[in-house]
């Protein structure tokens, strides 16, 4: 559930980082005199759908991963059970047997 919660704030702010129409700190990356690459503004957009797609794809994979180990373990839990429940019976039914070999020793007996 909490991972569920955080993929919105990922959207949210890799949205927000690749709408913008001026870049963060322009003016100090400005003033590092870089002449190579992109400019400030699209290396931003590049970072902003960078940051979306590592914070929503990763999460998802988790989701997933959980969702299919629960409804493993579930179906597990089910087999468990499910055994649990035949050794059961077949205690059940061997009293039963032991319960008509009694009977039929008395009537042979009478």
């Amino acid at each position: 559930m909490a991972l569920m919660m955080t993929m919105p704030f990922h959207a949210f702010f890799g949205i927000a980082m690749m709408s913008m129409g001026t870049a963060i700190a322009s003016s100090w990356y400005d003033g590092l005199g870089r002449t190579w690459g992109v400019s400030t503004l699209a290396d931003q957009r590049t970072a902003g759908g960078m940051a979306w797609a590592f914070g929503e794809i990763p999460t998802m994979i988790v989701v997933i991963t959980i969702a299919v180990q629960w409804g493993l373990s579930d179906h597990r839990k089910a087999r468990r059970e499910d055994r649990r429940a035949d050794r059961r019976g077949e205690a059940d039914l061997g009293r039963y047997n032991a319960y008509l070999a009694r009977l039929d020793k008395r009537s042979r007996e009478r």
